[in-house]
């Protein structure tokens, strides 16, 4: 079949982006399906190059499409190292060894792909890029227990929560605007279903700057669990599938300013790099 033809009738076969994907194929039967027949055909040869796209990484966008709700959570890691002798490298405050949930909603357009600029505004001056293991929603919740939270989880994604604090501080420590800019929800470079993470809080989180190691940490220091964070969100928010959960990052995570280059990793989901220009 000719290229053009196979698009168009995949089209029909599966959905274009992963929120309705999911809603329209929960266990996402079909892509499994194909990626099974794909990898049984890989290694004889036998898949046509008009199968095939380029896995360039300037082709990537957000795995995750756009998602109808994006939920950042805050303060979710210590500040603090256990018995380190100063502040943590961020500068903030140490938090209690256990808060109350908080978080804010992340604007969907700023979405980008894994490899895309990391645009630096210029009414800002404190620009921090933030390393953290999205959820994504599979489907339809609202009033979850910490006991069936699970069951609504399709799977993970590596998430950079880029904020902007001194925008934050203008506008009285509200987090919506400084977090909403254009680029800055750094996603990718894979959906990994929630079969092959056995356990979301025993993966390892690590970033760089220019090279520099800034964050090594773990989904284990969490101070709420995942399912713990959906039972809170679902008592007010109605979450639908490909909807988006960041559950915040561990401690260490950098300022950065145009010409720098950030790199961000998640076991078992891959890696984004990412150059910060300034937005012109």
């Amino acid at each position: 079949m000719h290229r053009d033809d196979a698009l168009a009738r995949a089209r029909l076969a599966v959905a274009g982006d992963l929120p309705a994907l999911l809603r329209a194929d929960p266990q996402l039967t079909s892509v499994r399906e194909v990626f099974e027949w794909a990898v049984g055909h890989a290694g004889g040869g036998d898949l046509d190059e008009d199968c095939l796209w380029s896995d360039e990484p300037a082709r990537l966008g957000p795995p995750i499409g756009r998602p109808r709700t994006i939920w950042c959570m805050l303060a979710n890691y210590p500040r603090e190292r256990p018995g380190a002798a100063g502040p943590a490298p961020s500068g903030t405050a140490p938090a209690p060894a256990r808060r109350s949930p908080q978080g804010c909603l992340k604007a969907a357009s700023a979405l980008v792909g894994p490899h895309d600029d990391l645009r630096y505004p210029a009414i800002c001056e404190k620009v921090d890029p933030e390393m953290e293991l999205g959820v994504v929603i599979g489907s339809r919740a609202r009033h979850l227990t910490p006991e069936n939270a699970m069951r609504a989880v399709a799977g993970y994604v590596g998430f950079c929560d880029v904020g902007s604090r001194d925008v934050s501080e203008r506008d009285g420590n509200r987090m919506d605007r400084g977090k909403g800019f254009d680029t800055f929800g750094i996603a990718g470079p894979w959906f990994v279903t929630a079969d092959e993470i056995p356990d979301p809080h025993r993966l390892s989180i690590r970033s760089w700057v220019n090279g520099e190691p800034r964050q090594d940490g773990s989904t284990a220091e969490m101070f709420h669990s995942v399912p713990d964070q959906l039972a809170w969100l679902t008592e007010a928010l109605t979450l639908v599938p490909g909807d988006l959960l960041s559950t915040g990052t561990p401690l260490g995570h950098p300022l950065v300013k145009p010409g720098d280059v950030v790199r961000g990793e998640i076991e078992g989901l891959g890696v984004i790099e990412t150059a910060v220009v300034a937005d012109r």
